[in-house]
């Protein structure tokens, strides 16, 4: 598996609003209500992800490539309720490409760039159903926290993952 890691920009904006897309129609077929799956059109996903690609320097966005092709993007910063923590806001796997490790890849690196950046522990959200999700963040060391919401866009429960420890990397 050959790839590259690189920071996302504008001229990346389409290719986000695809693998979102394709994930959220396919990978979460059975696990978001189909009425939230159609509300996610091209625009409202690019309305969406369109922010995430400002230059605000305190939220990343990183793409990973194979053979020229973008097949995922983390976004990950600083968590909003404790600052002093890492957060990963979001990581998705083009569905075609998903269980062949780039997830993991893709994690890893910003596991990476968050402890260079002085971040000792990194929480997430994951859907509360979505178990293959789940075992990625477990395997790289993330454990629930007891904590769940539901986000009224989203319409299900969600838990809260973290990884603690000086070494965030895997």
């Amino acid at each position: 598996m050959s790839f590259e890691v690189r920071i996302a920009t504008s001229e990346d904006l389409e290719d986000i609003v695809d693998i979102f897309l394709e994930c959220w129609q396919q990978s979460y077929r059975d696990l978001l209500p189909e009425d939230v799956r159609l509300k996610m059109t091209k625009e409202s996903a690019r309305e969406l992800w369109r922010p995430s690609l400002s230059s605000r320097l305190d939220k990343k966005t990183l793409l990973i490539i194979s053979e020229k092709f973008v097949v995922g993007v983390a976004r990950f910063g600083s968590d909003i309720q404790i600052p002093e923590r890492g957060h990963l806001f979001s990581l998705y796997i083009h569905p075609k490409y998903a269980g062949k490790g780039f997830g993991k890849a893709l994690l890893v690196e910003v596991l990476e760039v968050l402890a260079r950046e002085g971040f000792t522990e990194i929480s997430l959200w994951v859907f509360k159903e979505n178990q293959s999700a789940q075992r990625l963040y477990r395997k790289c060391g993330f454990l629930p926290t007891g904590l769940e919401r539901t986000d009224e866009r989203w319409k299900i429960p969600e838990i809260e993952m973290l990884k603690n420890g000086t070494n965030l990397q895997n």
